[in-house]
């Protein structure tokens, strides 16, 4: 099995001491996949419903792709590096967004749900709903947003990511989230797309993670693994080896 990463970002550290831990840890294909929200046009002419509110803001394009030419020297060789973006799906924004991340051509697009219908960010704690019904209207809420995305062409990205992202605002799952989790990677198998197991999430929630890597051999689709490594040790102090936990774990 190869050791990939396929989600990280630069906006908190640089992408050479990113890029020498991963080389570091054996990992042998590496993305970068920076907001597309840590852009200055998106930015200033978008209201995003869920943003970092710090880290570096790119003033182009062009200076992002900059970036991927420290790593193109001998000190980094036998590191595949690849170039990409974390774009966010919404209806309110589909339109635009597509238009900027259409500019250029990348090796990787991942793409995220970040917010409701409504524009509120899916990690605002929701923990005291009182009704189980509520907690079922909202992730139904939630996955009908994702299964719009992966139906959209906005962009062309490969990876549906964190699609089990909402659990950090309701700490909470309904009765059928096996049956969504199957459709979703049903959908994604038809639209040949991935879904994502990600680091971070094993964290905040191992078992519907798990559940997650369950219902992707059972839909067909692709698994895309990643950490979301914001800072050089994430990898491997704040995010589990997501690669071995799928190899080691999920057939248990």
């Amino acid at each position: 099995m190869i050791r990939v990463d396929n989600h990280n970002h630069i906006i908190l550290a640089d992408i050479t001491d990113m890029v020498g831990s991963a080389k570091a840890r054996n990992i042998e294909q590496y993305s970068i996949t920076e907001h597309v929200s840590q852009f200055k046009g998106p930015r200033e002419s978008i209201a995003f419903g869920s943003v970092h509110a710090e880290g570096r803001i790119f003033e182009d394009l062009k200076e992002y792709r900059k970036e991927f030419s420290k790593v193109d020297v001998p000190e980094f060789s036998g590191a595949k590096v690849r170039m990409g973006l974390e774009v966010d799906f919404s209806p309110r924004f589909e339109k635009r967004v597509g238009e900027y991340v259409n500019q250029e051509e990348w090796d990787v697009l991942l793409c995220s749900v970040h917010e409701l219908e409504d524009g509120i960010d899916i990690e605002i704690a929701r923990t005291k709903l009182p009704d189980p019904r509520e907690v079922r209207s909202l992730w139904h809420e939630y996955f009908r947003l994702e299964l719009m995305a992966l139906e959209s062409g906005f962009v062309p990205f490969n990876v549906l990511t964190h699609p089990v992202r909402l659990v950090r605002g309701t700490n909470r799952v309904p009765d059928d989230i096996d049956d969504l989790l199957l459709d979703l990677a049903k959908t994604a198998r038809r639209r040949n797309k991935a879904l994502e197991l990600k680091g971070n999430d094993l964290v905040y929630s191992p078992e519907l993670v798990r559940r997650l890597a369950k219902a992707c051999p059972r839909g067909g689709c692709a698994v895309s693994l990643g950490s979301d490594a914001h800072h050089p040790r994430m990898s491997s102090e704040t995010c589990p080896t997501p690669w071995l936990w799928w190899k080691t774990s999920i057939f248990d």
